[in-house]
């Protein structure tokens, strides 16, 4: 019988507070209705360049890290399942620091986790501002796309991929497949981490979880669009290839992001960071 002390959670902030964290306020809120008596763990890993002190909190026995070189999602999420390992915990419960959940999330994940014993990933649907989902996505060839419905149930990578905020993988898969790709900072940290788990196992559990996203596709500052871009594109050329075709789709996938942003801002720097940055500079 899984239960919460089955479960570390791990949550990655960037210049947050915990506290100002939507996701941990709503995990916690949802921790709360489940009546347990003992805390829950909860790693915390913060890539910011100042340090922050934890309070004590009833609900969480808590574990702080400060990494101020800011390692990234993929750093972060291997430092935890190795904490996890270390304290016999059994599933890996995946964090950003500004998603909503739902106060019955827990509840459910529970609930489906004991249900379906066969299934070693749980998920919940992810909305956006603009009324579409943005998790789980419409996969094909390296491409998302936003979907209008998911249905809750058990899914296949070949047609759908989740992303990292509120999945909960079973510790012994997550290592099984070499956890995530620690070369890859941000972008595509859960891609990756998806193309590695794919290839040993095809299926996941969509959970009837709706939560909430807050979405960077939607930043009107276009310093902070071309920071994020630059870093996407950093990011696309660590990734691993395990097919012949990856690499083409992989140059394809950047090129279609170029082009959106371009195509969003009317701004041909996008262009001409694609080309500095990206084809003639492969380091």
């Amino acid at each position: 019988m899984i239960n919460i002390n089955d479960i570390q959670f791990v949550i990655v902030l960037y210049n947050e507070t915990l506290n100002n964290s939507e996701s941990f306020q709503t995990v916690t809120k949802s921790l709360n209705t489940l009546n347990i008596t003992e805390k829950a763990s909860l790693f915390v890993y913060d890539n910011s360049p100042i340090p922050q002190k934890l309070e004590e909190y009833e609900q969480w026995s808590t574990e702080y890290i400060n990494d101020p070189k800011n390692s990234g999602l993929s750093k972060a999420y291997n430092c935890a399942a190795e904490y996890a390992s270390q304290n016999n915990k059994k599933w890996l419960f995946l964090l950003d620091q500004d998603t909503e959940f739902p106060e019955n999330a827990l509840e459910l994940y529970l609930r489906a986790m004991n249900k379906y014993e066969s299934i070693y990933m749980f998920v919940p649907v992810l909305n956006i501002e603009n009324g579409k989902i943005m998790s789980p996505f419409i996969s094909k060839h390296k491409w998302g796309r936003f979907a209008k419905t998911i249905d809750p149930g058990i899914h296949y990578f070949n047609k759908t991929s989740p992303v990292n905020s509120g999945l909960c993988v079973r510790l012994d898969k997550f290592d099984e497949v070499g956890g995530y790709n620690e070369n890859v900072k941000v972008d595509g940290a859960d891609f990756q981490f998806i193309e590695r788990y794919k290839r040993k196992f095809s299926s996941y559990y969509v959970l009837d979880v709706q939560g909430f996203q807050n979405f960077s596709l939607f930043e009107s500052d276009i310093n902070k669009v071309i920071k994020r871009y630059k870093i996407f594109l950093a990011d696309v050329k660590r990734f691993e290839t395990h097919e012949t075709t990856d690499i083409f789709f992989y140059h394809l996938l950047a090129l279609k992001r170029t082009t959106r942003l371009f195509l969003d801002t009317k701004k041909i720097i996008f262009f001409k960071i694609f080309f500095s940055n990206y084809i003639f500079n492969r380091k």
